[in-house]
């Protein structure tokens, strides 16, 4: 006997639920990356180290945003991800506000950690509930689709939060009534975490599948217990695969939060000049490459490379590792911004693809769960090891803030061998994992 049709409830789904998706990714990434451009001005104004900076650009954002993300992603599996969602979005756009009225580095870090709980729920709901909705052989391409919300919000976030400033600098500090004065880069942040509240209300028009009361864990029992039965069941599968893009993300997220602040030190361009630069080439070549990239997977999953979710973003580290490397040392700005096209459109883009073969490969009472455990250890290795590893590295070993560029060379030495050989693990286990169960396996995308 078939088993009956879910029950539904909220009025988009397929593409249109994606759509709304990829505007809250989108506002995330905008809320996330804004800080990244403002690391001169917040230093000037409040008067904090690289250090400092290091830990509201990494750990500060990533403590909640670990810590977080798999209860979110239980309760998501038990709850409405609908009403969870627009509070999660809500929460952090609300602490984007809040780190427009910091003065002082405890406010800071504090809005940081409340920004991380918030966006900890964003992916974890948003990969279960497109893995309801679209088809299982384009879930590649939705999550892509979704992904392209990060890009554009990062470039947006780098483009318009450097105009913005520049355009706010030229009146100085603005008086807000009952809220006093802010600087230029507050205002900007003021204005983003407002924005975000505003939309957040979308999540309540997303469908969502209703499990019946029996599939839910029962009162009293313990959410978790079950999440790591079904890991231990493959841990190379349910830890391993996110060990591996883990592992990239130390690097990207190395990139993301200091790079603005390289060119602003190595080519001397003011805020407005790096945004432009910068925030064009990450977003227009990560959005071109996120599509053809998923598009790619997917068509190389289906056509018989069972482990494409992992050999092809191996193969393109291989190739923008050495890119970024050359440009950095060559201290010619065309040639760092034509790697960094080469680095955003091949390698950054696993984002949208990579979660398609972990979460089909999941039970749908557990795809929250399991794409918390995955986003946390993004987030975990990227936020904590990325920006604070070359932080220190600048100042301890060089003590010379205009050598950070030999600092990002540095996280790409160490790292870049340590992604290569765990993709590669975990390209034989995706191998094994087929050869098991080959029909249900080439399903997954």
């Amino acid at each position: 006997m078939s088993p009956p049709a879910p029950q539904t409830r909220g009025l988009f789904s397929g593409w249109a639920l994606v759509a709304i998706l990829m505007l809250f990714y989108f506002l995330s990434f905008v809320d996330r990356a804004l800080i990244s451009l403002m690391v001169e001005p917040i230093q000037h104004d409040l008067k904090f180290t690289d250090m400092q900076m290091g830990l509201l650009l990494g750990p500060a954002f990533g403590i909640f945003y670990a810590a977080a993300g798999i209860p979110l992603g239980r309760l998501m599996d038990r709850y409405s991800k609908r009403w969870l969602c627009m509070a999660v979005v809500s929460f952090w756009g609300l602490s984007t506000a809040i780190s427009g009225m910091a003065s002082s580095f405890a406010l800071f870090f504090a809005s940081r950690l409340g920004l991380g709980a918030g966006e900890a729920g964003l992916s974890p709901a948003a990969y279960s509930l497109i893995a309801e909705q679209v088809p299982r052989k384009r879930l590649a391409t939705a999550y892509s689709f979704y992904t392209v919300g990060a890009f554009a919000g990062g470039g947006l976030a780098i483009v318009g939060g450097g105009w913005v400033v520049h355009a706010l600098s030229a009146s100085g500090s603005v008086t807000i009534p009952l809220l006093g004065r802010f600087h230029p880069w507050q205002l900007t942040f003021l204005l983003v975490g407002g924005l975000t509240i505003l939309a957040a209300p979308l999540a309540l028009l997303l469908r969502e599948n209703v499990r019946a009361a029996s599939t839910r864990p029962q009162d009293g029992a313990q959410p978790s217990s079950g999440l790591w039965a079904l890991i231990r069941t493959d841990p190379l599968f349910y830890l391993g695969y996110p060990f591996a893009f883990g592992s990239v993300n130390v690097i990207v997220t190395a990139f993301h939060v200091w790079t603005p602040a390289y060119m602003g030190r190595t080519y001397g361009w003011p805020i407005e000049t790096v945004g432009l630069a910068y925030g064009t080439t990450q977003g227009i070549a990560g959005v071109i490459g996120l599509l053809g990239m998923g598009w790619l997977v997917e068509r190389l999953y289906n056509r018989g490379m069972v482990d494409a979710h992992a050999k092809v973003p191996a193969i393109a580290l291989c190739l923008s590792i050495p890119a970024m490397i050359a440009g950095i040392l060559s201290h010619s700005p065309t040639a760092f911004l034509l790697a960094s096209i080469i680095f955003w459109g091949a390698t950054y883009t696993y984002a949208g693809y990579a979660p398609a073969a972990l979460q089909l490969g999941t039970p749908a009472s557990f795809r929250a769960s399991i794409g918390a455990v995955y986003v946390t250890f993004l987030s975990v290795m990227g936020l904590f090891i990325g920006p604070t590893m070359v932080s220190w590295f600048t100042e301890a070993v060089l003590q010379d803030k205009a050598k950070i560029g030999l600092s990002l060379v540095f996280v790409m030495i160490v790292w870049a061998p340590i992604a290569l050989t765990a993709l590669m693990v975990v390209a034989r286990k995706l191998r094994a994992r087929h050869a098991m169960a080959p029909s249900a396996e080439h399903a997954v995308v």
